[in-house]
This record gives structure tokens, C-alpha cells and sequence, in this order.
């Protein structure tokens, strides 16, 4: 049940709730891995039993969810630090109030996590979190609390001989946390370690950058192709790379003055110990590499990229990055194909990692991918597939597939992940959407954002199947956005009970 379809687990958890409504029944009944579809209506009013704090404790939960009942746990949990990083989420200004400055304080410090369990913060906790320490006679002991609350700091209350603890423990901050109101902040934290550090010009030294951490992130171009090479180390944690940030790595790296020396030296080996950067360089970096190598490498770092839950934007981007890399390198790109001359796709061909690395140009892939073939294995080439001019041929080969009947069949349109994103109009009156299941599964937001006219086309498509109705099932699949590009005729049939 855990790998089933998002929709499939809603409705397994509302027949759950079904069987009692009671909050404390309803932690009881549902699976800890699939709390995360409790409706937040029904996650209050629990006792204070053991039995349910512990429950609520073990099990996963989204931001708006643990914030309803964070303060059910904190006072049923002695030492803060038992407290599950899924919970602790849950910190708000609004649910310590009735407690003392102690429980606060410890719940604060229990929230300085690493790795897996670290305890994901948005601005206006940790500026409430900074609030009730700020007087606190331990506040410069920097390594007691979360490194994310440290850029709330008033700066102003460091000293000259603490400033360099302050800006350690901040290099394990997350800088993108910053709204945009605040992030001026930024700027100042940069001017303030600079000051620290005694850093004059864009120059970072090794010992430089062992201190700074992940604010390497928020630094412009001229600090990465004028900094030690330790600072190609510390961007690999960021969590975004701008495209100036992009050009400075590269300028960098084809110097010739870091470990991987000059650009006719490096192999896969390169592009290995690069981590993650390879995911944001261009085809001119690119370039460097054989197409043999570039495929290998593609194999096992696209299984990393998907473990580690890359959006398809990030991979659709690195990969049309790659190709134009081999199209430059190849003599014949100004040829004419007209005719598969790299071999037909088959199931075989969709089943390597890599897929379609071999077709590098949209004019390949068009010639050597049949319409039977798409019928047979489209839930693995839409996995798969994440240039949109692609997906575009895949839905052609869809279209002619079943141009006879005119209609696509449910199970098919239920497995077009991406592919949806480029349909048009008239694909979706070829679309047979009946079930719940199929428009869940459109209505997916991993595969992208719908057009507004798109969206109430397929949801009204939905609607005009007797039985069809917006209930809550409907309206959780739907989704906000999605939900604002209908009209008022169809906003009026939600009823009452599906609402709440």
C-alpha cells in the first residue's frame, strides 16, 4: 500500500477513519507511514494519554498537520529530545504560549538536528524560536541550537571573539529559508563574516571556506573562480545554483587549477567526484567529455538524481545540456534524418537508465519510436522521458495509436505523467477520464504545473460521467490551483461536508 497511487492511499485512509472518527481511534487505526492523509480537521481534541503521545510521535506528518497538536506532544514528552523530527516541525509561537521558558528553551536546542532527521523551519518559527533565547545567558553558545535560527541573530550581540563560532555553526544553515522581506539579511551576514574573517576581496582561502560553510550558496560568481578550490566542495550543498554561479564553476574548473586539472585530463572519474554539480553544468562543460563516457556517467547519476527526489525540471534541464553537448561534437549535426539510422526503440532500449541518451536529437527519437511500441511501455518511457519535445512525439505515437477509435483508453491516460503537461485540447477529448484514480493521477503536481483552461478541461470532462462529483476525494486530488480555474457553475455543486 505504501508504493500504491497517492489517491489509493486517501481513499484507504478515509475507510479507516470511517470506522471510528474519534481522533485518539483515528491515531489507532491509521498506518504511521500514511498519517501524512489524515484530513487536519480530525487532528484535534486528542487526550493526553501516553498511549496517544506516543502514537502521534512515531508517526509522519506534514508541517500543517504536526502544528495542530505539536503542543499535545511537547507537554506529554518530558525530555525534549525524544521529540521525532516530524513533530518537532510543528513549533509555533501560538503553541508554546502555556508553557514555561525552560520547556521552550529545550524544545528550541532539541530541534538542532543533522542529516536525516534534521527539523525543517520556516522563517516566522525560527524568528519566534530566537525570541524566547535571546536573553538567555547561553545565547553565544552557538552549538546548543539550530544552525537555521543562527541568521536570525541580532549581530549586533556577537562579539569580535565569538564571531568565528557564529559563523561556523551558521555554515550549517540553510540560506534559502530567508523570505523575501528578510533577505537582506543575506548581504549583511556576508559583510559581517567578511569583517570576522578579515576578508578584503572575493579571495576565500581553504581556511576561509571551512568556516563559511553553506553560505558559499549566496556568494556571486567572483567568489567561486577567484576562491580556493575547496569552495567547488562546499556548493555541492546548496540547494539551487544560479546560472552566474553556474559560469564562475566552470571558469573554475577548465583553469586548470583544482584537482581535476586541465579539461583533456578528465573521465568519468571527473564528473564522479563532482557530486551534484554536474546536474546544473552546460553543454559547454559538457563538451570535455566523450559521448561513451557522458553515458556511462548518465547510467548510475540518474538513479541518484531520482533516489534523491530531483525534480524533473532539474534533470530535463542537465539532460538537454548533454545532448547539445554531443550534437556540437558530432560532424554530421546539420544532416537531414529521415529514417532511424541508431535502432528502433524497443522495451529493451526504454529499460537502460539512460534512456533516451542515444536519441540526442528530437529528429531520432521521432524516427525510431513506433506507436506500438508506445502502447506497450508508455508507464516506463513517460518515467523516463523529460524534454518536453519528446513527450510531444510520445503523445503523438499515442494519438495514432488509437486515431480509429478516437479514444484513448483510462489505463493509458492514467500512466502520461509528463507527457500531459504538452497536451493539447484535442488530446484530452480523446482522453477517457471516468474514474477517480485517472484524474488523481493528471492532476499529479510532481509532473507540472496545468494551464487554467487546461486544468477545468479535464476536471469537467470528469464531471460529465454520472455518478462524478467534486467530493473530497475529488477536491484533494484537484488541488488548490487547479481548483481556482474553475467557474462558478462548477464551484456551486461542492457540497458542504466534501468542503470541511
Amino acid at each position: 500500500m505504501q508504493t500504491a497511487p497517492t489517491i489509493l492511499i486517501q481513499t484507504f485512509v478515509t475507510q479507516l477513519i470511517t470506522v471510528n472518527p474519534d481522533p485518539d481511534s483515528i491515531i489507532q487505526n491509521v498506518p504511521d507511514s500514511m498519517a501524512t492523509e489524515i484530513p487536519r480537521s480530525l487532528l484535534q481534541g486528542f487526550s493526553q494519554s501516553s498511549v496517544v503521545v506516543e502514537k502521534l510521535n512515531r508517526k509522519t506528518w506534514r508541517h500543517e498537520q504536526a502544528v495542530l497538536f505539536f503542543d499535545t506532544v511537547a507537554l506529554g514528552i518530558d525530555n525534549s529530545d525524544n521529540m521525532s523530527s516530524s513533530v518537532l516541525q510543528g513549533f509555533t509561537c501560538t503553541r508554546v504560549t502555556s508553557m514555561n521558558t525552560t520547556k521552550i528553551k529545550n524544545l528550541v536546542k532539541a530541534c538542532r538536528r543533522k542529516g536525516s532527521n534534521r527539523v525543517a523551519l520556516r522563517e516566522t518559527q525560527l524568528t519566534c524560536m530566537y525570541n524566547y533565547i535571546k536573553e538567555e545567558t547561553d545565547v553565544t553558545s552557538y552549538n546548543l541550537y539550530p544552525p537555521d535560527m543562527l541568521l536570525y541573530y541580532d549581530y549586533s550581540k556577537v562579539s569580535q571573539d565569538t564571531c568565528k563560532d557564529y559563523f561556523r555553526e551558521l555554515g550549517d544553515a540553510d540560506f534559502s529559508v530567508f523570505s523575501d522581506a528578510l533577505s537582506f539579511k543575506r548581504t549583511a551576514l556576508v559583510n559581517n563574516a567578511k569583517t570576522c574573517l578579515g576578508i578584503s576581496g572575493t579571495v576565500l582561502s581553504s581556511d576561509n571556506l571551512q568556516v563559511l560553510g553553506n553560505m558559499v550558496c549566496v556568494l556571486d560568481g567572483s567568489y567561486i573562480q577567484n576562491s580556493d578550490q575547496l569552495i567547488l566542495q562546499k556548493l555541492q550543498n546548496c540547494n539551487d545554483l544560479t546560472d552566474e554561479q553556474v559560469a564562475a564553476i566552470e571558469t573554475l574548473l577548465t583553469s586548470g587549477k583544482t584537482q581535476y586539472g586541465l579539461p583533456a585530463t578528465w573521465n568519468r572519474e571527473t564528473l564522479d567526484n563532482l557530486g551534484i554539480l554536474p546536474l546544473y553544468l552546460t553543454s559547454s562543460f559538457y563538451r570535455n567529455f566523450s559521448k561513451k563516457v557522458k553515458g556511462q556517467f548518465l547510467q548510475s547519476f540518474l538513479k541518484v538524481l531520482r533516489k534523491n527526489g530531483t525534480s524533473r525540471q532539474k534533470r530535463r534541464r542537465m539532460k538537454k545540456a548533454i545532448r547539445q553537448s554531443i550534437i556540437d561534437q558530432s560532424q554530421s549535426k546539420r544532416s537531414i534524418v529521415s529514417e532511424c539510422t541508431v535502432g528502433n526503440i524497443t522495451q529493451v532500449t526504454i529499460s537502460e537508465s539512460s534512456f533516451p541518451f542515444n536519441y540526442e536529437t528530437v529528429t531520432k527519437f521521432n524516427c525510431c519510436l513506433s506507436a506500438k511500441t508506445v502502447v506497450d511501455n508508455l508507464d516506463a518511457i513517460t518515467a523516463k522521458v523529460d524534454d518536453l519535445e519528446y513527450l510531444e512525439v510520445v503523445l503523438a505515437r499515442l494519438r495514432e495509436a488509437y486515431s480509429v477509435n478516437a479514444t484513448i483508453p483510462e489505463a493509458k491516460v492514467q500512466v502520461l505523467g509528463p507527457a500531459s503537461r504538452v497536451a493539447t485540447n484535442a488530446d484530452i477529448t480523446m482522453w477517457n477520464i471516468t474514474k477517480i484514480d485517472t484524474l488523481s493521477a493528471l492532476m499529479d503536481p510532481s509532473h507540472g504545473n496545468w494551464d487554467a483552461a487546461m486544468a477545468q478541461a479535464i476536471i469537467s470532462k470528469y464531471l460529465t460521467n454520472s455518478g462524478n462529483t467534486l467530493g473530497s476525494a475529488e477536491l484533494n486530488s484537484i488541488g488548490g490551483p487547479n481548483l481556482c480555474s474553475l467557474d462558478i457553475s462548477l464551484l456551486k455543486i461542492i457540497t458542504q461536508s466534501s468542503l470541511r
